[in-house]
Formats: C-alpha cells, structure tokens, sequence
C-alpha cells in the first residue's frame, strides 16, 4: 500500500489516495482466479482446469477485477487510516480512480471524527435505588423460574396458545408475493405475529394437515400489498402446548436443588442479584445522559446513518437466530423499511453521541488498551460465545474491539468517581 495524498477539505472531511501495488494485486487476482474459476467454462479446458490467462482472454482481461478490488481495498484502507492515526466517523466513500494488470489507485473520503467539547464527566451524582426484595418480587421471580422451564405436551390438534409449526406460502390472485413463504416456521397462535385471521385460521388444524387461509392486508402495510386479499397455503408439522410445572420437591430436583426450599432459596438470590444490576444500570445510564447532555458536538450525518446501520443489522440477526426474517417483523408490526427506520434514527442519534463523549473522555484520560487485554477479551468471548480466538478476530477486529474496551474504560471513570444521592 502507499498513501499517495492526503487532503484535508472542508466540513472536517479528508480525501486520501492510495495506491494497492503490483505483488498484493497479482496475489489478490490469483486469488479471485482460484474461487471463481469453475464458473467460466472455455473450450478446450476441463471445467475449472483452464488456466487464468485462457479465463481472461475468453471473456475479459477484467475479469477478476472486482473481486481482487473487493479482497484487498480494505487492508490498505486500515492501513492507511493506522499510519496517518485517523479518527474516522464512518465507513468512507470509496472509488476506483485507476486500475489495471500493475496495481490500482483509490480514493477514500472520509468523514472525521467531530470536535467535541465536554462539560463535567467526574463527580457527578444520580439517583441510587436501594434493593430489597419483597414478597411480590419472589413470587414473580418464581413465575418467571417456572415460565422458562416450561412442559411440553405434543397435541393432535391446535388451540389458540399452542405452537404449531407450519410451512406456508401466500398468493394475491393466484400469484405467490415476496416475502410470503415460509417453511418450518414455529407460530404460537395467539400471539398476533401474523396478519389479522390468519391465526384464528390455522386453530384447529391437526399435525400434516393443509388448508388455506384467507386473509386481507391491513391498508396501513406495504403498498405493493396494503389492502389486498390475499390466500395463504399452509401445511402444519409439530403441534406443541406449554404449561407451567408444578414446583414440587420432585420438579426443584430435576432442577439439581435438594428440595423446593433450596430452589426457592436460589431463585431468591438471582433475584436479588439482577435487582442489584437493574440499579448499578439505571445509576450509570443516568451518568451517561448527564454526560452527553454536557458536551457541545456537530454530529456528523454519515456517524447517524452507520449507527443505524448496525442498529438494524442487529435487528436483523437477533430475528434471524429466532427463525424469523426482517420481512416478517415488517409484516407483523406493519411497518415499511422506511418507518423502521425513521423509528430506528433516535436511537441511532442517541448511540453515536455516547460513543463520541466516551471516545473524547478516553483521549482526555489517556486511556490505552494493552495487547494482553485485547487477548483477555478475546479468550472471554469465546469461552461464552463457543468459537475460537481467530474466528472472533476476523468477526470482530482488534482494532474495533480495543475501541469498544477503551470505551468501556471511559464509562468507568464517571461512574467510578460519581456520587450516589
């Protein structure tokens, strides 16, 4: 890589140019060659055994381009942003200037991290609830115990408040809609996660039974579908219903508890413990707020987008592990992309204003992040998450997880020199 200009323009935003050499570029084209090349088929050649200049001359000499483009652009943007110590806002706009068998030259403009100007961030003081944990709150941690080892029964027929797990494909005239099938989708009836009458539609029916259900489209959905009659077809699998245990001496052993005392005993010490957290959160938040209200900052609009950003990536994931789609969540809350968004943007707004308080408090406090911490942090997560130490580095980057601990590192100074009231 060699950065060959850096030029500061105007509204805190920098253009550098820089330049990926022959030998990263030849690797990186090699590269692309290896992964794509039994996608191009050329005569003469087994497939995928025709060499990368047979490939190039049977349908372009840029045929790799993209993807040796797509390997190496970020490694020489980190590097650069590392050399010149750059604070970046969000991710940069990047374009190809030059590019060809040698190398190419791209430029990367990038929106800089604002001044910021804090207000008080020590000795602060809030609100610090003391715990106790009354009869109303040990019944209802027991509920709670009981909601999340729920029995389930298997039925040959569903009821409203039963899960059924059923495919199901939606047509509007006969023809099948984006977004509208499914497969293996576990649907407790009841909970209004679909349209209006669908589920009311699907009680009663039994485990590989089919029928279509008949619905309208509340005119407040997306427009291609706002309004619309519409049929869905579905086939049921798995029907189950869960109910409460009873709290038993034989159920708290099941549990590993000698009897329902030493159950009851437990349930009451996690309680208290997360009554405790639930305070020491509320007190730090309140910090937070006072912190971020004290700082003077010009919030740069491409930190709110990347904010939002990750903000429904996360979303998106979270729906994802439950078996569900971001489609599905649009659907069921009857919201367009743009309404999610537009609901998403204070949150956004709210994030990317803590992470620049907590950033300048970590420049005022000199606060660094050594490489046995980093380590540390990495073993950590893997023993909670179950992966290995390299699979969370090329997940979570070093340099994106020593910025989250420095962040961490600033949160503690205001609330380790705070006050409580």
């Amino acid at each position: 890589m060699i950065l060959q200009k850096k030029e500061e323009l105007a509204n805190r935003q920098l253009r550098l140019t820089i330049t990926v050499e022959r030998d990263a570029w030849e690797k990186a084209l090699n590269d692309a060659y290896q992964e794509v090349k039994a996608l191009y088929p050329v005569e003469g050649y087994a497939v995928g055994k025709a060499p990368r200049e047979a490939l190039e001359k049977a349908y372009s000499h840029d045929l790799f381009y993209q993807e040796a483009v797509n390997e190496t652009f970020p490694a020489a943007l980190v590097e650069a942003i590392a050399s010149e110590d750059i604070q970046i806002a969000a991710p940069p706009a990047l374009n190809v200037e030059t590019i060809g068998p040698d190398g190419y030259t791209f430029t990367a403009l990038i929106d800089l991290y604002p001044e910021v100007k804090l207000g008080q961030y020590k000795g602060l003081s809030a609100p610090w609830e003391n715990v106790e944990l009354s009869d109303d709150d040990t019944n209802e941690a027991v509920q709670r115990f009981l909601t999340e080892h729920l029995v389930e029964q298997e039925q040959n027929r569903a009821a409203m408040g039963d899960e059924v797990t059923l495919d199901f494909e939606g047509f509007v005239d006969g023809v099948p809609f984006e977004g509208g099938k499914g497969e293996g989708y576990p649907l407790l009836l009841g909970s209004g996660m679909f349209i209006p009458g669908f589920e009311e539609q699907v009680a009663g029916i039994r485990p590989e039974e089919e029928r279509d259900v008949h619905v309208t489209f509340p005119t407040q959905y997306v427009p291609e579908l706002a309004g619309k009659d519409a049929t869905f077809h579905v086939k049921a699998h798995r029907i189950v219903r869960r109910s409460l245990p009873q709290l038993t001496d034989a159920f708290a052993q099941e549990q590993g508890f000698e009897d329902v005392s030493h159950l009851r005993r437990s349930i009451m010490e996690q309680a208290i413990l997360q009554k405790q957290q639930a305070a020491s959160n509320a007190f730090a938040e309140a910090l937070m707020q006072q912190v971020v209200a004290g700082m003077e900052v010009q919030l740069p609009d491409s930190m709110v987008e990347s904010q939002l950003t990750g903000i429904l990536q996360e979303l998106q994931q979270h729906l994802e592990s439950q078996g569900a789609s971001l489609s599905d969540y649009l659907q069921a809350a009857q919201l367009t992309m743009d309404d999610l968004r537009d609901h998403a943007r204070e949150n956004a707004i709210a994030a990317a204003r803590y992470e620049l308080a907590m950033t300048e408090i970590a420049r005022q406090e000199g606060i660094t992040i050594t490489e046995e911490e980093l380590e540390e942090k990495y073993q950590e997560m893997a023993a909670l998450y179950g992966m290995t130490v390299p699979q969370l580095r090329e997940q979570v980057p070093p340099a994106r997880l020593q910025h989250d601990l420095k962040l961490a590192k600033a949160r503690a100074v205001v609330v380790d020199s705070a006050l409580r009231k």
